[in-house]
């Protein structure tokens, strides 16, 4: 979500005529664009806010614009800690970021601007669509509806026309984007009645779009119809990232996640069914508060049962603001621990099922040079350059601890 509010806010600069760099010392606007969903990922952003002091001072007319979900939330913190911020945009007023900083910015006189602005970055051949924003769920350890909002959606024709415009620019692949992707409903084709199955087949039908992805869904709307639409619609990917979070229904209880684990497996036996070859990974938070030795037992022993292809562990990190900011803590050490046999579960697993795949043809999607990722969603170096954009099919020959190896077996099929 981050990356698709950053490719945002760079096409409005775009098209008032600036131009990105990769070097700090030709720019005059830093934006940088702050999570908060883990305290890490927030203290790194400060960091890098405090570096930006020194940049600002060297040359009097530059900007440094901070955007974001810690910029929601720590506002009036940022102005008041770094005098040297120029603006602070927060995650819930990204769509209005144009009107925000328009006083701050000078237009800058380029006839390639509206190009660049409606042009897809560096070329890509798959890219981020955002389809709603926030959350109505109040899941106990996350920030996100605090920072973002309740659930908003775009309208369907909205969305259907910047996949257009994307497909027109050379885009292959798009990822719809949402908290709870799956539930999206809005009026389209089909009325007030519209769901996220609906808009899955109206994408499909957009010419030029070989592959449909979306994150993240929740296992609450992982309804019939979606998982039907993900079994019958040719361009939707059998990849599935579906959050657990635990193991136990305990957790999951003071998580407030509205399922159970029985609920998750049955959910996880129907998409197999539906799609044998379906490639499912998830999230996972060891260490929450409360969680017993037996509670995480009962998670690594999830893992063992759905069998995961691919998983994030994560150490529980305490959001102020969360219902369970003041819940005790475990011990560091303990959290430590639990996360590092967890984490070798994960990646034990999912380096065996992705063994099974050798001597298997998948169909990769190039992105850069001879790498490219199947519809599985697994990165795949095959053994010859190949334009990107184009797809390949390829034998697996060899597997490691994140890529699959191939060689072609057949000429790339071209835009």
């Amino acid at each position: 979500m981050n990356v698709a509010d950053s490719d945002e806010m760079a096409r409005y600069l775009a098209k008032r005529g600036w131009e990105p760099t990769c070097d700090p010392d030709e720019a005059t606007i830093y934006l940088v664009n702050t999570c908060t969903v883990r305290q890490h990922a927030e203290d790194r952003a400060l960091s890098e806010i405090g570096r930006l002091r020194r940049w600002k001072a060297q040359k009097p007319n530059r900007k440094v614009v901070i955007t974001g979900c810690a910029a929601e939330r720590t506002k009036e913190f940022l102005e008041m800690r770094f005098p040297h911020i120029d603006i602070v945009v927060g995650a819930r007023s990204i769509k209005e970021f144009g009107g925000i900083v328009d006083g701050l910015l000078e237009t800058q006189e380029t006839d390639e601007s509206l190009e660049y602005a409606l042009g897809v970055p560096d070329g890509k051949v798959s890219t981020f669509v955002t389809i709603m924003r926030g959350c109505n769920y109040s899941c106990s350890y996350c920030i996100v509806p605090n920072v973002r909002g309740r659930e908003s959606y775009r309208a369907m024709d909205e969305v259907i026309e910047e996949v257009r415009e994307r497909a027109n620019q050379g885009v292959r692949e798009v990822t719809l984007l949402g908290q709870t992707v799956n539930s999206y409903h809005r009026g389209g084709s089909k009325g007030r009645d519209t769901d996220f199955s609906d808009l899955l087949e109206a994408v499909a039908c957009v010419d030029g779009i070989e592959r449909i992805r979306f994150i993240s869904p929740h296992p609450y709307y992982m309804t019939e119809r979606v998982i039907g639409a993900m079994a019958q619609v040719r361009a939707v990917c059998e990849g599935l990232h579906l959050p657990v979070q635990s193991g136990s229904n305990t957790i999951l209880k003071s998580m407030l996640r509205n399922y159970t684990c029985d609920h998750y497996l049955k959910l996880v036996a129907r998409l197999r069914s539906a799609m044998p070859d379906i490639v499912i990974s998830t999230d996972l938070i060891v260490g929450f508060p409360g969680e017993t030795e037996e509670d995480f037992r009962r998670t690594l022993s999830l893992i063992k049962e759905v069998n995961f292809d691919w998983g994030f562990v994560f150490k529980y990190s305490p959001r102020q603001g969360t219902l369970a900011a003041d819940l005790p803590l475990h011990p560091i050490e303990l959290i430590e621990e639990r996360h590092h046999e967890c984490l070798d579960l994960v990646e034990r697993i999912g380096l065996k099922r992705r063994s099974r795949l050798i001597g298997s043809i998948q169909e990769v999607l190039v992105e850069e040079d001879n790498f490219g990722r199947t519809r599985g969603n697994y990165k795949m170096k095959v053994d010859r350059v190949i334009s990107p954009g184009d797809i390949v099919r390829a034998v697996v020959t060899n597997v490691d601890h994140a890529t699959l190896g191939g060689e072609c077996v057949a000429e790339p099929i071209s835009v």
